[in-house]
């Protein structure tokens, strides 16, 4: 007599999943990855961003030879009192320096970046694919394991970068 309420229970849970298994059928699922370092340098105003860290370089490298042998003595602890206070405002001027470049290089990667994860989006939903992941990223964490080269999805939104 037990047997038949658990058989009544098991069929209507069957009942109610049905609906919900059939439904989820259509949904994408497959999980896509990128080489968003490749999408990003291919795209044609990352010229301007190399442009911008050439300029920057420039900049920063005087700087940057003043501030190694303070930095040396400083941590050495063989620095006067002067050349602590050298170092400190040296420091200063290379952090002030660094911050001013890379707001500037935020500001030219920012529609770069909108314009790929867009270009992204789109090649995601055409091909069916539910998520999408930096290769990168997935590799370094130890999130993915292994991956099938179809769902690579670098050289179709590189195409559609190109459009």
């Amino acid at each position: 007599m037990k047997q038949l309420p658990l058989a009544v229970l098991f069929l209507a849970l069957l009942a109610l999943l049905t609906p919900m298994l059939a439904q989820n059928r259509n949904v994408a699922t497959r999980i896509g990855f990128v080489d968003a370092d490749a999408l990003v340098q291919a795209h044609p105003d990352y010229r301007r961003v190399q442009e911008l860290q050439a300029q920057a370089r420039r900049e920063l490298a005087p700087l940057e030879e003043r501030l190694r042998p303070l930095d040396q003595k400083v941590r050495a602890g063989q620095a006067s009192a002067r050349e602590r206070q050298d170092h400190e405002a040296l420091m200063k001027s290379y952090q002030d320096t660094l911050k001013k470049w890379q707001d500037r290089q935020n500001a030219l990667l920012k529609p770069i970046l909108e314009e790929v994860d867009g270009a992204i989006a789109k090649v995601a939903k055409a091909q069916g694919f539910a998520v999408v992941m930096s290769r990168q990223v997935a590799a370094q964490s130890g999130l993915v394991v292994y991956a099938d080269e179809d769902t690579d999805l670098t050289q179709a939104v590189l195409r559609e970068l190109r459009r």
